[in-house]
């Protein structure tokens, strides 16, 4: 595979000279595997998702390739895990550890052995993955361990700028996310040390929190997004809370990418005044509301289409525009990334009974929520450089979340 990096891949190769830009996604499994075994199924996966094995040729000032002409099969290291959150530190490791992006490749995967069970830890360059395509990789990994007779047939899809359903980039577009973004942001709370933690709401409390958002007339999105805005308050955040929403591009396309590796997502920004709206309800179904306004297809594809403005910037002068964006302000308090993991549980003598993502891409402390809903539950994580108030930051969004639900 030979192809020129779209706007999106190329906007994300200059963040990543000043940033980090990974991504991490880990599969807990009930049962055993192999280091050859695992080894044979991402050999299987490369051929199937081209993009785990690639590497940017010839970079120059506007332009570059991605190519998997002379990559390896993704990197496995095999380690035996010391405690029960054995995994959870390795994310936190491997998400600061940066990919060579001439050499590639720009995925790579851990195995934490553990007796009886094992987790498996993929690291992805965000340009090459979201976390919806990432989840498909672990679950293809699965089933050729679970099957060496898998169907592993190629799926490959143009990156989203290419499959927008109007791909025309205009002052418009400009205008509409300069919009978006007025007024937003506060000052860096940068730290040192990177900080991921998880933690899960079970069945009971899952099925609550489901059942509250349908009788509200809101979405779980909304009531989470709610949550951390009245923590945000309750910790001395002046005026509304600024709250950046992953969004699936996925249902705008005009073929669909299917289950291909990629990065098919985008974030939108939306604003909770808790203050005015100190109902934790009626706050989520204004929350959700906006999130519905944000998500029609003339205000969402703008934050698509932005970067083929951008072509026209040296990649050099990208990078510095955004390091310095970085150390002046944020553009957001939290970002919110709410997902539903579309696989099954068993493969044969396998069972998935976890998954987590992760994410690290600002240095500026901006507390990075997942949540991943799975098998009836919800698995959550925050990364974040500021990690005390990060920590105290997510405890009171779950006590408001509690609260409400039962309130």
């Amino acid at each position: 595979m030979r192809r020129r990096l779209s706007p999106t891949e190329r906007f994300l190769w200059a963040a990543g000279e000043v940033l980090p830009v990974n991504i991490g996604m880990t599969g807990r499994i009930h049962g055993r595997t192999t280091p050859d075994l695992l080894r044979e199924a991402l050999s299987a996966a490369r051929h199937r998702h081209p993009l785990l094995a690639v590497r940017i040729a010839d970079p120059g000032p506007w332009r570059a390739w991605l190519t998997t002409d002379g990559v390896p099969d993704p990197e496995l290291h095999v380690v035996k895990a010391t405690a029960p959150d054995s995994w959870a530190r390795i994310v936190e490791q491997e998400l600061q550890r940066p990919f060579d992006i001439r050499v590639g490749p720009l995925a790579r995967f851990v195995l934490v052995e553990a007796g009886g069970s094992f987790d498996l830890v993929g690291i992805y360059h965000h340009l090459i993955a979201d976390g919806l395509s990432a989840t498909f990789v672990l679950r293809d990994l699965l089933r050729r361990i679970a099957d060496p007779a898998a169907d592993m047939s190629p799926v490959l899809a143009a990156p989203a700028d290419d499959l927008l359903p109007d791909r025309r980039a205009g002052l418009g577009d400009l205008r509409a996310v300069t919009r978006r973004l007025r007024g937003s942001g506060r000052a860096p709370r940068a730290g040192r040390q990177l900080a991921y933690t998880t933690w899960r709401l079970d069945t009971p409390e899952t099925s609550a929190l489901l059942a509250r958002c349908r009788a509200e007339r809101t979405t779980v999105t909304a009531a989470l997004s709610t949550a951390f805005a009245r923590a945000l308050a309750e910790l001395g955040r002046p005026g509304p809370a600024g709250i950046a929403v992953a969004v699936d591009l996925r249902r705008l396309l005009t073929s669909s990418p299917g289950e291909a590796l990629g990065l098919y997502a985008t974030s939108l920004l939306t604003t909770l005044d808790s203050a005015a709206r100190p109902d934790p309800w009626d706050l989520a179904r204004r929350a959700g509301a906006d999130i519905q306004q944000a998500l029609r297809p003339e205000e969402l594809l703008p934050l698509v289409r932005i970067h083929r403005l951008l072509r026209y910037l040296p990649r050099a002068t990208m990078s510095s525009l955004l390091g310095r964006s970085e150390a002046k302000r944020t553009v957001f308090d939290v970002s919110l990334s709410n997902m539903r993991a579309p696989v099954p549980t068993d493969y044969g003598p396998l069972r998935l009974t976890a998954v987590y993502a992760a994410a690290h891409t600002s240095l500026s402390g901006t507390p990075l929520v997942a949540v991943f809903g799975f098998d009836g539950r919800l698995f959550c994580s925050v990364t974040s450089t500021d990690g005390p108030h990060t920590s105290e930051l997510c405890a009171l969004a779950m006590s408001h979340l509690r609260d409400a639900v039962s309130g």
